[in-house]
């Protein structure tokens, strides 16, 4: 017994193990000093994933910045029927609608020679020149800039609108909390943060740029009558699966417990199209969940079964966008293990099957021919030391099959971008 608690204790350690460090996406760290703000800007399709990287060093385009920053203020992509002003901006660009906007909005300027210049990096005192722009007209207070050691290496067009920004609290002084680095090229973890702060600060914006959005209805989902909370918010700009909906989630490819260990994916899909109960599709067929193995109890005696604790990271639409998606599975109290009863019960009844049969052959084998008798003492016999074998004996492997499925409750609100 004293072996068998020892055991035990040393897989509950296991079980504890702490993922707290384990990266959002594959290139950002729990403890990344810009994690809050790209979670929060991928989450609400300001800036999107490539793959299951963010590519955080990655410097920003002009063109990219415009096209995050319509996302910031609430526009979706448009496809613009107006004149091009722009020289060198061709209308089979992938942003091509988002630059006209921009430039129709009076958003981000061209420059003078008619061009402008989508692939241009832009510097973090061009982005703050913008923000400045955009937001409502004040003068920032200079005097600001002196508790930041490089503040003479703004430049003097930028001097007025990086003190309006810092005013306003939309600004990155990373690595050090001292300096700006106004000339420095802005990168996508810089872009977050800024864009983030700026969302925040989204009353300072003139009206004429933001596009708020609108509540336009609560719809339904009826995946499951044991769903704590069914609401949808349907906007201008997303569908809110409010928490405490339950969904489910179908296993991508076969899965067993003995190959899996702490730290490796599990991929689950939407396997049909999930709709409101008013018509409209929030979940569209073929989108991924991803989860990552926290824990994992391997199976022991006494029918102590395989136990796989998941934790899920994000969910991928068709489309490739990819947003923050946190649930439980809820079957089997949040853990994927077999059914604790399976085995004994199954064991129970192949153990009654066998005394039977055993108590018939020695009622024929002994003469006195009483089957009834032999059954009757068999058929317990067997089933109790079928029962006391699945009792007793180790537990069994968790296996699902492609196509098998989970039930899932949502632990936070999943935002998914129209």
């Amino acid at each position: 017994m004293k072996k068998i608690l020892a055991i035990f204790a040393v897989f509950f350690m296991m079980s504890a193990f702490n993922s707290a460090n384990a990266a959002v996406y594959s290139d950002v760290a729990a403890d990344y000093w810009a994690n809050k703000e790209i979670t929060a800007v991928v989450a609400d399709n300001i800036l999107s994933l490539k793959g299951n990287s963010f590519k955080p060093e990655q410097e920003v385009s002009r063109s990219d910045f415009n096209s995050a920053l319509l996302r910031t203020l609430g526009h979706k992509s448009a496809t613009i029927s107006d004149t091009n002003p722009f020289s060198d901006v061709v209308s089979t660009r992938a942003d091509y609608g988002d630059i006209l906007l921009s430039s129709k909005l009076g958003l981000i300027y061209g420059y003078d020679d008619g061009t402008f210049k989508p692939d241009r990096i832009m510097t973090k005192a061009e982005a703050a020149s913008v923000i400045s722009h955009i937001t409502k007209d004040y003068k920032g207070n200079v005097s600001s800039l002196s508790a930041f050691k490089d503040k003479d290496s703004i430049p003097a067009w930028a001097t007025q609108q990086y003190a309006k920004t810092i005013d306003l609290g939309v600004y990155v002084n990373y690595p050090n909390s001292d300096e700006l680095l106004p000339n420095k090229n802005l990168n996508r973890a810089e872009a977050a943060v800024l864009l983030y702060k700026l969302k925040q600060q989204i009353s300072a914006v003139k009206e004429q740029y933001v596009n708020k959005e609108k509540l336009l209805s609560t719809e339904h989902l009826d995946v499951t009558k044991k769903a704590e909370v069914d609401e949808v918010q349907i906007t201008n700009m997303r569908k809110i699966v409010l928490a405490k909906n339950i969904i489910k989630g179908y296993f991508y490819t076969y899965f067993t417990s003995k190959d899996v260990q702490v730290g490796d994916e599990v991929t689950f899909t939407a396997k049909n199209d999930i709709y409101t109960e008013e018509g409209t599709l929030v979940i569209p067929a073929a989108t991924t969940m991803k989860a990552t193995v926290s824990s994992v109890e391997a199976k022991k005696w006494w029918n102590k079964n395989d136990k796989v604790t998941v934790e899920f990271e994000s969910m991928t639409l068709p489309s490739g966008v990819c947003v923050p998606f946190k649930a439980d599975v809820i079957n089997n109290n949040g853990v994927l293990t077999e059914n604790r009863w399976a085995k004994p019960v199954g064991y129970t009844v192949a153990g009654a099957v066998v005394g039977a049969g055993a108590g018939v052959g020695i009622a024929g084998f002994t003469g006195h021919h009483h089957y009834g008798n032999g059954v009757a003492i068999g058929t317990p016999v067997g089933a109790g030391l079928g029962l006391l074998t699945g009792l007793t004996t180790k537990g069994r492997t968790y296996k699902a099959n492609d196509g098998d499925y989970v039930w899932l409750e949502l632990t936070q609100d999943l935002s998914i971008p129209d």
